[in-house]
Formats: structure tokens, C-alpha cells, sequence
């Protein structure tokens, strides 16, 4: 088969894949991001304890809940408030990098996909966390304020820091991260090798 071919292939295929993941994601995207979230919400109650209370889907929302409370529209001690202060947070913003994935992986002939796949979404998992993180992270800065970024005894990164990290987890990882993972696990693929190696005779030409 020639390029042409398998690109029309290709594109055949990720168009049928897309309705059914995306279809999914759209209806489940926080239960989707389930077990980045347990990782966060772990990684949060043991670095910011006097902050953070927890971090849990409800249903097919997020929330993070802090250790403190609403009064006139002011930041108090939880135990002044008659509720605790908390925020939902949209995890599918992250969670997109799963179907898109999922449909570039196998709408890619290759001769194994599965065990790709898995190692795949583990990585995309592991972007996912930081991502939220960030994430969590910015709306902390922004909506607790100081008692956050002064939390005394603990090392918190500056607010350009966070903002950095927010922009860069949101706009870039949930299409590039998946994207350059495809091209990586998909580079001895008749879709890619022929580019992949063009590309490589052009820069050692260059060189």
C-alpha cells in the first residue's frame, strides 16, 4: 500500500473511533480521570494539610474542598462558617487527552495494540496528574490567596510558577502529550516511516 492509502486509512478510521470515544468522554470525562485524581488528591492532603481537605469526583463533577469557611464573602476558620469552602474544578479540559489517544492509537496499523495502549494511558494518566495538580494548584492561588501561598512550614512555588504550569497543562499536554506519544509508539508504523525517515535524511543532509 502506498502513503496515500494508508493515510486515507487512517483517517477513515479515527473519524469511526472518534463518535464512540468521544461520546464517552463526554458523559463520563471526570469518572474517566478517576485515578489521577486519587493520586492528587493524595499528593495534596499531604503537602498542604492545613489547606486542603480533599479532592473527589461527585458524580461527573470534581471538587476540591478546603479546610476553610465562607462568611460575607470573606475566607474564615472552618469553624466560624457553617459550611466548608470548596471549589469544582473541570477535569475533562485534561481527560481529552484519553480519546484523542484512543483514537490515534488504533486507527494506526501496527502488529501490537494493546500492550502499547496500556503503557499509553499510563503515561497520559501520569501527565493527567500533573496537569491537575497545576490545575488545583491555580485555583488555590486564586480563590484561597494567602493563607495558601504563606502556608507556613511548606515550600509553595511562586504564583508565575503556577500560572505557568496551569497554561502549559491545560492549552498544551491534553493534545501534544498524547500526539507525540502516537508518533513515538507509532514510528516503525507503515503510516509514519516513510515521513520519520524522510525527515531524518533531510536534517542528517542539513548536518
Amino acid at each position: 500500500m502506498d502513503e496515500r492509502h494508508h493515510m486515507r486509512q487512517f483517517l477513515l478510521y479515527v473519524f469511526v473511533l472518534m463518535i464512540p470515544c468521544f461520546a464517552l468522554w463526554t458523559v463520563a470525562g471526570a469518572p474517566l480521570a478517576g485515578p489521577a485524581i486519587g493520586f492528587v488528591n493524595v499528593v495534596l492532603g499531604a503537602w498542604f494539610p492545613d489547606v486542603v481537605y480533599n479532592f473527589f469526583v461527585d458524580g461527573n463533577r470534581v471538587l476540591l474542598m478546603t479546610q476553610f469557611g465562607e462568611e460575607g464573602g470573606r475566607l474564615v476558620p472552618l469553624g466560624q462558617s457553617e459550611y466548608r469552602l470548596g471549589f469544582e474544578l473541570n477535569p475533562r479540559i485534561l481527560s481529552y487527552s484519553l480519546p484523542f489517544y484512543t483514537c490515534l492509537h488504533f486507527a494506526t496499523q501496527k502488529k501490537d495494540y494493546l500492550a502499547g495502549y496500556l503503557w499509553g494511558i499510563i503515561a497520559l494518566y501520569v501527565m493527567m496528574g500533573v496537569g491537575l495538580l497545576a490545575l488545583c494548584m491555580k485555583e488555590l492561588m486564586v480563590n484561597v490567596g494567602q493563607p495558601f501561598l504563606e502556608h507556613e512550614g511548606v515550600w509553595v512555588p511562586g504564583p508565575n510558577f503556577i500560572g505557568l504550569a496551569y497554561q502549559i497543562s491545560v492549552l498544551l499536554v491534553p493534545t501534544l502529550g498524547p500526539a507525540a506519544l502516537w508518533v513515538w509508539q507509532s514510528r516503525e508504523s507503515p503510516l509514519l516511516k516513510p515521513s520519520l525517515e524522510r525527515l531524518r535524511r533531510m536534517t542528517e543532509e542539513k548536518a
